[in-house]
């Protein structure tokens, strides 16, 4: 578990257990420091957080028989100097509660959390398959099935499910099975190279890792099969839709998804302008007209 800890006026962390214990030894930090972790619906003094009693009870110890060996009396302790309040950042670590004459407002765990923008990076994932099952189909010698003048609903459904049994639909989703897999690959090196894929771009997502940097090819590559396996379960029904329901709840409750948590990457976006939206909806639009090409 990471902790965070009020030093100086400022958020410092994560910090482990054991970092910890070492700042309460040392004194950078007092059993009134206050800390805060996942959670937490607020910020609480070190001695009042369950997780790390142990450590304060045994930093306390110790000071009191360093006290008994020591001869000579302590100078008192200097006043922790004034928590100034900070602007809001994202997450990780919740901000310090105000200082001042007002009184401080408590902050849940829902002010910690950064809005995940499942949506937004639905749609841009939405895309990149789009792009992919395009290309396929329009380098296939394939020709889907299409409503006939005057032919009833009925009818259509019976003939599209008997044409999907045949040799060359199945031949069709075999090598749609594929490009996909080989997309994240190439996924995975757009990644490393720009931070985005084409959807990403379009829809102003950014990857990156915990340093801010582009990630690595092994670590664009983790992400991008994490995401293959457990987001879109390899596209196939039903596990596609467990994987994104999945990663809606996750992107809801914790504003990250778990790939990112395990692999400290982060997802940073642009602005949503009214610009972007309407470039979004040109570009499916123009896939939609490549698609009708095999009609035309």
């Amino acid at each position: 578990m990471d902790f965070y800890l009020s030093l100086g006026g400022s958020k410092a962390g994560p910090f482990s257990i054991f970092k910890v214990g070492d700042l309460l030894e040392r004194g950078e930090a007092t059993p009134d420091t206050l800390a805060w972790h996942r959670g937490l619906e607020d910020w609480k003094p070190i001695r009042e957080v369950a997780s790390l009693q142990a450590v304060c009870e045994r930093s306390l110890t110790a000071s009191r028989k360093e006290g008994e060996n020591d001869e000579r009396p302590a100078p008192p302790a200097l006043p922790d100097p004034p928590r100034l309040p900070l602007p809001p950042e994202p997450f990780p670590g919740a901000p310090l509660p105000e200082v001042g004459p007002a009184p401080a407002r408590a902050i849940t765990r829902a002010d910690a959390i950064e809005p995940g923008r499942p949506f937004i990076r639905f749609w841009a994932r939405m895309f990149d398959y789009t792009l992919v099952s395009v290309m396929v189909f329009l380098l296939s010698d394939y020709t889907a099935p299409q409503p006939q003048a005057g032919e009833p609903i009925a009818d259509f459904l019976t003939r599209y499910l008997e044409e999907m049994r045949k040799p060359e639909a199945l031949t069709l989703a075999t090598t749609l099975f594929f490009a996909l897999f080989a997309w994240h690959i190439v996924e995975a090196m757009l990644i490393h190279l720009f931070g985005a894929t084409p959807g990403k771009a379009l829809f102003g997502v950014r990857v990156k890792n915990a340093d801010g940097d582009r990630p690595s090819v092994l670590l664009s590559l983790g992400r991008s099969f994490y995401v293959y396996v457990l987001g879109a379960g390899f596209y196939q029904a039903p596990f596609i839709l467990i994987g994104m329901i999945f990663s809606l709840f996750r992107l809801i409750t914790t504003g990250n998804c778990l790939w990112d948590q395990h692999l400290k990457t982060r997802v940073e976006h642009a602005p949503l302008g009214a610009f972007r939206i309407m470039l979004a909806i040109g570009a499916f639009f123009v896939l939609l007209l490549l698609q009708s090409v095999k009609f035309s």
